[in-house]
């Protein structure tokens, strides 16, 4: 069958506030297309269709997410559409498999490069300023995903000031998270003007709370600034990346 891959995030089209919804919340209903024709049997149609109000505004927003096997089995294309705001990312389907049909083995490799790169950066931390921004954005999320979060990992062309998306929920309610990496060498320094466009975006967004990550640095006028804005930002500078590196590398080796 067929499921929601990631959490959905709807704009309101009239406030702009940004609500996250639960990929578990969505309940599919499935249709059956005869394609005998083709001799490849039947299409099934997953499809969701429903709503939600806006907290900020009221303002209603329906949306449609639909999913397609075609043959039985196999994932054959995705559409959605939405009134009253926007995805901001279009949402993605894909098949689950039965725990019979699944080998551990075909995911192994994609947590593995980044499970062995935070060890490596456990054993040495000077490695860390040796990987590329991408990695250094990948090792990040797993560290949050380590610490209990959901997250997802922006393309890397068009974040916006936002590298990873996370979530945490309490009383069942999503809580967001804008995280910006910055890999910087030993002796650069992440400035007011970073922290400042980053509180832009997630003051624009309408998101719960922003964190930079930085490998370098952080200015005294940079800090000063998160600081006023209360609980809203953080900053986690390269001896806390390395303390949840080391939490990471702990579970990893079941210590």
């Amino acid at each position: 069958m067929m499921e929601l891959l990631e959490d959905v995030f709807i704009r309101c089209g009239q406030c702009g506030r940004v609500t996250g919804i639960h990929k578990e919340d969505f309940d599919f209903e499935s249709y059956v297309y005869d394609r005998g024709e083709n001799r490849m049997g039947e299409e099934i149609e997953y499809r969701h269709e429903g709503g939600i109000v806006c907290e900020h505004c009221g303002n209603e927003i329906f949306f449609r997410i639909s999913g397609y096997e075609y043959p039985v089995g196999a994932f054959n294309y995705e559409d959605c559409d939405i009134a009253g705001g926007r995805f901001e990312e279009e949402p993605h389907m894909g098949v689950i498999y039965s725990r019979d049909d699944f080998d551990p083995d075909d995911a192994y490799p994609e947590y593995s490069r980044i499970q062995q790169l935070i060890m490596d950066i456990a054993q040495d931390r000077e490695l860390i300023y040796n990987i590329s921004s991408r990695e250094f954005e990948e090792v990040i999320e797993r560290l949050f995903l380590d610490e209990g979060f959901e997250t997802k990992l922006t393309q890397p062309t068009r974040d916006g000031g936002r590298d990873i998306i996370a979530t945490k929920y309490e009383m069942g309610k999503p809580i967001i998270f804008y995280i910006e990496c910055k890999r910087y060498g030993r002796r650069n320094s992440a400035g007011v003007s970073i922290v400042r466009s980053l509180f832009g975006v997630q003051s624009s967004d309408r998101i719960n709370k922003s964190i930079l990550v930085t490998t370098g640095h952080v200015t005294c006028d940079a800090r000063r600034f998160v600081d006023d804005q209360n609980a809203m930002m953080s900053v986690i500078d390269a001896d806390e990346i390395h303390e949840l590196i080391q939490r990471s590398a702990r579970k990893y080796r079941g210590n």
